[in-house]
């Protein structure tokens, strides 16, 4: 890392690279929690070929070899899912016995986790798929427009920042009254 360093020339070099990385295992840390399937092979995997793609990507760029940055994005997101997905696949599952211990403990919700949850002994997950994607959609529209707001301000693009301002506290509205349903139990919401 030190030494990649003295070949990023912008700062917007630097961040497309770190997306970059961050992208291709993006994806595994959500399935993670829905398919009991992913093992620890899954998220090596996943890490280290983002990071080569990512990086391949990077180098190409300087050998004057250029693809736009959300092409090498999204192909990096679809190669490094090949990649986990048939690690995952290929690779031995966790021991039952951890994965039942985990499903009574966590509880995750998705038809993924069925065969454990069979084992477990314990019901269904209290959480609500749709609620919980729906929150998701929500905490990334609120932090992307509080980010791009206050970048908009800044620049004095007063439309673009006056609509992220909207944004943001439409999906502050939505995310409080998410959570307020979770605390209190309702709406599929664990009880606390």
């Amino acid at each position: 890392a030190a030494l990649l360093t003295f070949e990023l020339e912008s700062a917007r070099k630097t961040f497309d690279l770190l997306l970059s990385i961050g992208a291709g295992t993006g994806l595994l840390y959500l399935l993670r929690w829905f398919w009991w399937r992913v093992n620890a092979w899954s998220e090596i995997s996943a890490m280290a070929s983002s990071f080569l793609i990512a990086v391949g990507f990077f180098l190409a760029d300087k050998a004057g070899i250029q693809l736009p940055s959300h092409l090498s994005l999204v192909i990096t997101v679809l190669a490094t899912s090949a990649v986990w997905i048939a690690v995952t696949l290929l690779s031995a599952p966790t021991d039952r016995g951890t994965l039942v211990k985990f499903y009574q403990l966590v509880r995750p919700a998705g038809r993924g986790w069925d065969s454990i949850r069979a084992e477990a002994g314990v019901g269904p997950s209290p959480d609500s798929l749709p609620q919980m994607w729906l929150a998701w959609t929500a905490g990334c529209v609120f932090i992307y427009s509080a980010l791009f707001g206050a970048g908009s301000f800044v620049y004095r693009q007063m439309g673009t920042g006056l609509f992220c301002t909207v944004l943001f506290v439409g999906s502050g509205v939505v995310l409080y009254r998410l959570m307020a349903a979770m605390f209190r139990g309702g709406a599929g919401g664990r009880r606390t």
